[in-house]
């Protein structure tokens, strides 16, 4: 008898959420996507069709520019499905040993060996579920998929060993006790801050893989500032004297890797004085004398700003697009479609001066530069509906997308929060198929936006922002509109006239703080607060220009390149 089975691995909250550093997060993402091919490929040998992923995937070679998600869904034409699968959780398991057998030999000398055997067992989720195959697809894939989040909502549990009281919990998410001795500094390769503790499956992702630097939400932070003083002597300088360091005082980014930050392929902190101080705390004594040449020449430079972008992207309409499918060979064209999207979102993150944590069917998180990130956003949704509208002509999955702008000195977990969040407020848009961004600035409550793709909204914003790079909008033009909502909200207008004097006067402000250089645009700016009907859109224009500001400031550091806009602009033609 055939069978359709679908297997879940994980834990994905241990592996990709939980993270104190970018390294953290992408070896997660890999470390899954690893166990996960294991499981395929096991599924494969022993006769299973793969569906999910494409039976084409690369199941082998280790490479993390391929990502596979965590849900395996294949066809079994022979065999005993409690067979196969208990081969799949073994193969899931052996992985899961080899990345641990790998820290546990690079960390030895600083991990607790009975809390370490105890934890290394009790790792790997792995859920399956199997159903009869008939002739009718749909039903039993529904039935299948219903049959598996039931087995997930019943957990295993094994005893607990009672050796590790009183030890402090992991850092990354508080769930472990640390595998880690009690010492006060460790030696700067296992990259551990002092007071940070780590369970097994931190430590796994802080030392396994060898020394493979990734980087960090500082670099991505500074990439305009890089690309805006590309070429300058302080520059040249700078770059001369991060690359006589040793790479245990400054981690040097692999360029084949990572081509975007060819200009500078260091880590970010050594281009924030302000975190000096901090990069000495994880380098030895004598090496922190070797950092003076760098603060030279970061003294005769401008501060980068300490602003990057989270973005999460998700599917929408996916379960109902599935659901069309009639067959599990058009299933394998879906999967191979959404495939394709995921080796495309790695080269437009790049070409963005972005990092592709993971894309993995219909599922994007990446860091990018504040001035790119909009642009890529775009390209991103519309190659997503390119790839898929092959596969479903109608009804075509659209991508939401949900952008946090945050400093790199939040928490990394409160910035994949604060991207997530952006996302969920994306998806939560009538129709979907839109684009959220929320400014997290230090202090005060976020920023936050939201519309459909189809309103254009990262073109409106790059426009307010390009406009005040020429002035036309003066930077404290929101809050001095601000102060305008509590009048306008008032009860007692004549119907017209608070619509009118809403508009005239926050053209007198304008009128009274634009700098000269920015009048030439006055016809444009008229027209946007023309648009302005109702105190509602005031205040959303307020949110607006507040974002913009952040994106102006990149444009500055960056030194941007006219845009099209732009230079309808500088015409005098554009319109808003």
């Amino acid at each position: 008898m055939s069978h359709l089975i679908a297997i879940s691995v994980g834990p994905v909250q241990e592996f990709i959420a939980a993270a104190r550093r970018t390294r953290d997060l992408w070896f997660g993402s890999y470390l899954l996507s690893e166990i996960s091919k294991a499981v395929a490929q096991s599924v494969q040998d022993h006769g299973g069709r793969l569906i999910f992923p494409h039976p084409e995937t690369d199941l082998t070679s280790g490479d993390d520019q391929v990502n596979v998600a965590n849900v395996i869904l294949a066809e079994l034409p022979t065999g005993e499905p409690k067979t196969i699968t208990t081969e799949a959780k073994r193969a899931a398991e052996t992985c899961w040993h080899r990345f641990a057998a790998e820290a546990y030999t690079a960390a030895l000398k600083i991990i607790r060996l009975e809390v370490w055997y105890d934890q290394v067992e009790d790792v790997i989720e792995f859920y399956a579920a199997w159903v009869p195959a008939t002739s009718d697809y749909r039903t039993d894939r529904q039935k299948l998929m219903r049959l598996l989040a039931g087995r997930k909502n019943l957990r295993d549990f094994l005893p607990a060993q009672g050796r590790d009281q009183g030890l402090p919990k992991s850092s990354l998410d508080g769930q472990r006790p640390t595998v880690l001795q009690k010492q006060k500094k460790f030696p700067s390769q296992y990259r551990i801050r002092e007071g940070e503790q780590l369970d097994v499956v931190g430590l796994v992702k802080r030392v396994a893989g060898g020394s493979r630097p990734y980087p960090s939400v500082s670099r991505v932070a500074a990439d305009p500032w890089v690309r805006g003083n590309h070429g300058k002597n302080a520059f040249v300088e700078l770059t001369a004297a991060c690359a006589e360091l040793p790479n245990r005082v400054l981690h040097r980014l692999d360029e084949d890797r990572f081509p975007q930050f060819q200009a500078f392929p260091y880590e970010g902190t050594a281009v924030y004085l302000s975190r000096h101080h901090e990069w000495g705390e994880e380098i030895d004594e004598e090496d922190r004398l070797n950092i003076a040449d760098i603060q030279d020449a970061l003294e005769q430079l401008p501060e980068p700003s300490p602003y990057l972008a989270v973005l999460v992207a998700d599917g929408d309409k996916m379960g109902a697009a599935i659901s069309q499918l009639p067959n599990a060979d058009a299933n394998r064209a879906f999967s191979q479609a959404l495939a394709g999207f995921a080796a495309q979102a790695r080269s437009i993150v790049t070409e963005h001066y972005g990092v592709l944590v993971y894309a993995g069917g219909d599922d994007v998180l990446a860091f990018l530069p504040v001035d790119k990130c909009l642009a890529c956003a775009r390209a991103l949704r519309e190659k997503f509906i390119a790839c898929l509208k092959s596969q479903v002509p109608e009804n075509t999955p659209t991508l939401s997308v949900g952008i946090a702008i945050g400093h790199f000195l939040e928490n990394l977990e409160d910035l994949l929060e604060y991207g997530r969040a952006a996302e969920k407020a994306a998806k939560g848009v009538p129709g979907k198929d839109a684009l959220a961004v929320h400014l997290h600035k230090r202090g005060g409550s976020p920023i936050k936006i939201a519309s459909r793709w189809e309103t254009e909204p990262e073109q409106r914003l790059t426009l307010y922002a390009e406009l005040m790079q020429e002035q036309a909008l003066p930077s404290k033009l929101p809050y001095d509109l601000m102060k305008l909502i509590d009048i306008y909200q008032a009860d007692g207008w004549p119907e017209g006239e608070r619509r009118r004097a809403m508009q005239q006067d926050a053209l007198r402000i304008i009128a009274d703080k634009q700098p000269r250089a920015g009048r030439r645009y006055m016809n444009i700016v008229r027209r946007i607060i023309e648009e302005l009907q109702e105190v509602k859109q005031l205040e959303e224009f307020c949110d607006k220009l507040l974002i913009a500001r952040q994106l102006a400031a990149a444009f500055e550091q960056s030194r941007r390149e006219p845009s099209e806009m732009q230079a309808a602009l500088a015409e005098g033609e554009a319109s808003a």
